[in-house]
């Protein structure tokens, strides 16, 4: 199967650089960024995620798709937050407060941002957790 490539989004909340333009890898649940995408925070804190970073989108179980799919209005909230997580530049609080602010800038439901909020600040530990092992056995 050929990889495709989309354009998930594109606008200027928050002084997005411009489009997130994915390219949908072959198992079709990950995607892998074909430009830089970069976001500025309300507090002037400019986040960039490199193009070839991998992602997931938000990390959804299936059981909930029909409420929350995993990709959406949020989606540029969920790259960041992937990012953010991955890499483990900045606490897991301010990682999830960042998802929380994009996904308001970007127009997201009141109540699908706090159920979003909710399920990383319950749930994201598994995840941060396990972006802080590979980061120690890869160091």
């Amino acid at each position: 199967m050929s990889a495709e490539t989309k354009t998930l989004f594109s606008g200027t909340a928050l002084g997005l650089s411009g489009p997130l333009r994915v390219e949908i890898l072959p198992n079709g649940m990950t995607a892998r960024l074909t430009q830089p995408f970069r976001v500025r925070t309300g507090a002037g804190r400019i986040i960039e995620v490199p193009a070839g970073f991998e992602t997931d989108f938000a990390s959804v179980p299936r059981l909930f798709w029909r409420v929350v799919p995993p990709w959406g209005r949020y989606s540029p909230a969920a790259v960041v937050h992937d990012y953010l997580y991955h890499t483990g530049k900045v606490s897991r609080l301010a990682a999830d407060s960042v998802f929380l602010e994009l996904m308001a800038a970007l127009g997201v439901p009141l109540w699908k941002r706090q159920v979003m909020y909710w399920a990383v600040r319950l749930g994201g530990w598994l995840a941060w957790n396990a972006s802080r092992k590979r980061e120690t056995e890869h160091a």
